[in-house]
């Protein structure tokens, strides 16, 4: 993915800021503060919480918006964590948010050879389905809607008869796909990709899954929260658990809240993410709630974006992996 210097996200953060103090909220929010216009003064900006999100955005609230509430989409967030929060992306920011994702599984070798099926979970205003059905006509494969709303004999039959090469899900649609396998003696033979999302998969569920479904390749599908998009992704190298950093797309910083300064390399701290891509409802220096710390190393697939490795969740939160469903 395109990578963006420091330097470079801060001018582009500018922007954001600027368009954002438009809205009723960041107005009040930043009244009598000065522009950010270097790296320690963008740090200075107050953070975003959860809890502003959920009583400043539509249908609650249209403070946070920048422009007229038409051309969208309303997309919910957090029902993992607490209460469901909802959050609007233009339609043109939607498409921005989709091409990330899009980017982040062609790292991983998926094509428009691939027949995909979309084994996440539809409606309730969850992005995940929808979100990959979008995906899917970006990368330009086969798409096969299946969806994991329907009873799981179901879902399996599909499977069976049109032979995805690549199944996308929640983990615990796998571990029970691969306990029926195991059961029933079955295997998908053209399977050669699970991309998992919105929960942590553990060493011996994957080892599991692979030997159950005959797949050899189980990856996370990246690090994202609907309320900003994908803020993680992974290539062939990366362990379990550490993610790129798509620079280009987000500002994302680690911040010991403890002493009120940056973590250092090695040292956890808890994300904060600016969005470089939301104008309408701006999303800047979001509290997600994460733990994360800089590895402070290259990654031997030559990508310059910077790695990150997930240590769970701040406080006594609940979320399950590196993404809201």
């Amino acid at each position: 993915m395109e990578y963006f210097s420091e330097e470079k996200q801060l001018a582009r953060g500018l922007e954001i800021f600027t368009a954002a103090r438009t809205s009723r909220l960041y107005g009040a929010k930043y009244i009598g503060l000065p522009v950010p216009d270097s790296i320690d003064a963008w740090q200075q900006l107050p953070v975003l919480t959860r809890a502003e999100i959920y009583e400043h955005s539509y249908p609650h609230s249209t403070n946070m918006l920048t422009c007229p509430l038409e051309d969208a989409i309303i997309i919910s967030t957090g029902g993992s964590s607490g209460i469901a929060r909802y959050t609007t992306y233009t339609h043109a920011e939607w498409d921005a948010f989709v091409e990330c994702q899009a980017a982040a599984m062609r790292i991983l070798g998926i094509t428009r050879q691939d027949r995909i099926a979309n084994l996440l979970i539809a409606g309730h205003f969850w992005p995940s389905f929808l979100g990959l059905h979008d995906v899917i006509k970006k990368l330009g494969a086969v798409h096969l809607p299946i969806s994991a709303n329907i009873p799981m004999e179901e879902v399996v039959t599909l499977c069976r008869t049109f032979e995805p090469t690549v199944m996308v899900s929640l983990p615990t649609l796998f571990v029970f796909m691969a306990d029926m396998a195991k059961r029933d003696n079955f295997s998908f033979p053209q399977l050669r990709i699970i991309n998992y999302a919105g929960e942590h998969l553990s060493t011996a569920a994957e080892a599991h899954v692979a030997s159950a479904l005959g797949v050899k390749r189980i990856k996370a599908g990246a690090y994202t929260s609907a309320d900003v998009g994908i803020m993680g992704y992974q290539c062939d190298h990366v362990a379990s658990g550490v993610y790129h950093v798509p620079t280009a797309f987000q500002y994302l910083e680690l911040i010991n809240f403890d002493e009120g300064r940056r973590a250092r390399i090695g040292e956890p701290g808890e994300v904060v993410v600016s969005n470089l891509s939301r104008i309408s409802t701006p999303i800047i220096r979001y509290r997600v709630g994460d733990i994360a710390t800089w590895k402070g190393e290259s990654c031997p697939c030559g990508d310059p974006n910077p790695l990150i490795k997930l240590g769970g969740r701040a406080g006594q939160d609940f979320k399950l992996g590196g993404g809201f469903i």
